[in-house]
């Protein structure tokens, strides 16, 4: 029996970490043998798709996101097929909805980009974790570090808004990010229940 792959998804600073981090809790205390990943990924590829983001080095938009591609098409075949062949629950924080979410407010154009990602595995439940670009970026405030090449005001409301729509396209499940985080994390779990059965 194939596992179950859950991916959320959100703006910098909607909260994923924390949330993916609250959900394997849950998931732990229901006896739910799971992975947690996350994307870019810590492989060759995806350390070099970071330094980009941190602006260590520069490339073109479409360069940067065929980056991501690269990172994920490892991703999927080293780490998340073969933990979903053993019948396993993987949660990702972060996946090609991210790409094409920030690629198309990067300039990046959307039907090829769209186009190569969906040569992709989809998730079985994708979640997104939705804040306004207000918050999203007073969240960051906090840690300047974290304060990449997308975290201007304009571009995080092209994101926002290109995240709602590809919710749309996708039928991802939209969770209110201003909440707190634990009404948050209850809202996330139960939509995970449900989708998993518990």
């Amino acid at each position: 029996m194939n596992g179950k792959f859950i991916v959320l998804e959100g703006l910098d600073g909607a909260g994923l970490s924390t949330q993916v981090a609250l959900l394997g809790e849950h998931l732990n205390s229901n006896g739910i043998h799971f992975l947690v990943t996350k994307e870019p990924t810590n492989s060759l590829i995806g350390g070099i798709s970071k330094a980009a983001l941190s602006q260590e080095w520069r490339t073109s938009p479409d360069a940067l996101q065929l980056l991501f591609c690269a990172d994920r098409a490892h991703h999927l075949s080293s780490e998340i097929e073969p933990y979903l062949a053993k019948g396993k629950v993987v949660v990702c924080d972060r996946y090609l909805f991210s790409t094409l979410a920030y690629g198309y407010a990067s300039g990046v154009n959307y039907k090829w980009l769209r186009s190569i990602n969906l040569k992709f595995r989809l998730p079985d439940l994708g979640i997104l974790i939705d804040v306004k670009p207000k918050t999203a970026i007073s969240r960051l405030g906090e840690e300047p570090s974290n304060l990449h090449l997308f975290e201007r005001q304009e571009t995080v409301s092209r994101v926002r808004q290109a995240f709602l729509s590809i919710a749309k396209e996708f039928h991802l499940k939209k969770v209110d990010g201003e909440k707190s985080i634990m009404q948050v994390s209850e809202r996330i779990n139960s939509l995970v229940d449900k989708f998993l059965h518990v």
